[in-house]
């Protein structure tokens, strides 16, 4: 099963509406940001700066100021203007006379924006020069009016309020999104792993099917054992090829061990000689589109060896009358012959090469056996 993929790491609000705010206003050259991280029950605060490499770093406050803003933070209306010595984050004993005068009772230049979520309250501190050019306008000499400053203060409000909520909604659909796509990923798994789970179980269930018939046929109880099992179901063959492994692993131990009517015969993995898939015969692109002789061959081998298999299955003799009556196109014993004795090289070649296939006929079939008998002949003769 798949292990669990981990949530991913999420920006918190307030850094995401720090970073929002930096393209709120020309006129917004400082910016102090103050929330509760998470796991927490204090204040933390981050501070960006226009003129400073546009980089937001850490704001350090003490315990008794983190305290003062969670008073603020409590209060409902969601903004308003400050003077500088009215901030709790401000050491009023370090402001300079000019600094004092700069934010005279009439020089509210500080924008507290208030905002509430459900993970933290959000309080914004923005920091706005004296003038008009906090709307972008060239004009630096007339100074901020009362009106100036109400546009200024409903505008940052409804510009948090929406910023907020759409960062909420893009998470609350990628969230969705992503768990989405793990319950896709684990049904397609999940059913992967039961399509696979059927088709081994039929395939047991046709095994064990065919044991059964084969066995009711010779009057011999064929068992098979796990190893040998799991060999099949694990080879990438076709049901006629299991068949042909099973029967020439059956036919092998029967004429090994003698086995009579009545016996029980275990096919052990060790038995069991999975067949290569048949070899597609290549076609060569000469003027007449020549099949390659020695895929021929191999093609002859496989039609003797399954009419072998079917004339044993029927209880008969295998001899070459009864297995060219036994092939696709039925051929007379004769025509066998000659077919062998032009392709006797190719043969010889092809058992060695393939010393597991066409194993009934090796063992069964005289016209085969013989052709091997000659070549072991003339091997000693030439000893």
């Amino acid at each position: 099963m798949p292990h669990p993929t981990p949530k991913p790491q999420q920006v918190h609000p307030a850094i995401y509406m720090m970073q929002q705010w930096q393209a709120f206003m020309d006129g917004v050259d400082r910016i102090i940001t103050f929330y509760i991280a998470e796991n927490t029950q204090a204040f933390e605060g981050i501070e960006w700066q226009r003129f400073s490499n546009n980089t937001s770093m850490p704001f350090q406050i003490t315990q008794d100021v983190s305290k003062q803003l969670q008073h603020i933070s409590s209060e409902k209306i969601s903004h308003q203007w400050l003077r500088a010595e009215l901030l709790p984050f401000i050491n009023r004993d370090n402001l300079s006379i000019n600094q004092l005068n700069l934010f005279s009772e009439s020089e509210y230049l500080i924008l507290l924006i208030r905002i509430q979520t459900a993970q933290t309250p959000i309080l914004s501190y923005l920091f706005f020069r004296n003038d008009c050019s906090n709307f972008g306008l060239s004009d630096s000499n007339t100074q901020l009016e009362p009106s100036h400053k109400a546009i200024i203060g409903k505008m940052a409000s409804q510009f948090a309020s929406i910023t907020i909520n759409e960062f909420f909604a893009a998470n609350q659909a990628n969230e969705q999104f992503r768990k989405q796509t793990i319950s896709i990923l684990k049904s397609r798994h999940i059913e992967a792993n039961s399509l696979k789970e059927q088709q081994t179980n039929w395939k047991i269930s046709w095994l064990n099917t065919y044991l059964a018939e084969i066995s009711q046929r010779d009057a011999i109880n064929y068992v098979i054992s796990e190893a040998a099992q799991n060999k099949l179901l694990h080879s990438d063959v076709s049901f006629e090829q299991a068949k042909s492994s099973i029967d020439m692993c059956i036919h092998y131990i029967c004429n090994l061990l003698a086995v009579i009517p009545g016996d029980e015969v275990l096919i052990e993995e060790s038995y069991l000689i999975i067949d290569e898939p048949k070899v597609k015969v290549p076609i060569i692109d000469h003027n007449n589109q020549l099949i390659n002789r020695s895929s021929k061959t191999m093609l002859l081998l496989d039609r003797l060896e399954n009419a072998a298999i079917r004339v044993k299955q029927q209880g008969q003799s295998i001899t070459s009358a009864d297995v060219g009556s036994n092939m696709d196109k039925p051929i007379t014993a004769p025509a066998i012959s000659d077919a062998l004795r032009k392709n006797r090289v190719r043969i010889l070649q092809l058992f060695e090469q393939y010393p597991q296939r066409w194993s009934l006929i090796r063992q069964s079939f005289k016209p085969i056996m013989n052709i091997s008998a000659r070549k072991n002949t003339t091997l000693r003769s030439s000893g």
